[in-house]
């Protein structure tokens, strides 16, 4: 392969890199709730209790996606419990609960209290 060609595939590599990176943080933002992240691309509806976001990342059987899993792994936040359609999430001592539904989730501050480790 001459170094013409391999300069142009390593641009190449780096853009795609760059723009994976850049789209990665962006489809993302941080909720008022505990700080736990939340999809860019839904339509976030603020209750008294939480917030409830209509995005295509979630499903009632299925839980978040792979790619919100991820997500919600990196900002730090560590699975604690499952139980139906409601998920708790842990970091630095606080505590949330996902509630997913067809393309919708409910999140809320949640305490420790009666659930399992």
């Amino acid at each position: 392969m001459n170094t013409r060609r391999m300069g142009k595939w390593l641009a190449g590599l780096l853009w795609v890199v760059i723009i994976s990176g850049t789209a990665w943080y962006y489809l993302f933002e941080t909720s008022q709730v505990n700080g736990f992240p939340i999809p860019r691309t839904g339509t976030v509806e603020e209750k008294p209790e939480g917030l409830l976001v209509k995005t295509h990342l979630v499903s009632e059987v299925e839980g978040p996606s792979v790619l919100y899993e991820m997500r919600i792994r990196q900002a730090g936040w560590k699975w604690v419990d499952r139980e139906g359609l409601a998920a708790w999430y842990e970091k630095d001592g606080r505590m949330i609960e996902l509630t997913t539904f067809d393309d919708e989730l409910f999140l809320e501050p949640a305490e420790r209290a009666g659930i399992e480790q």
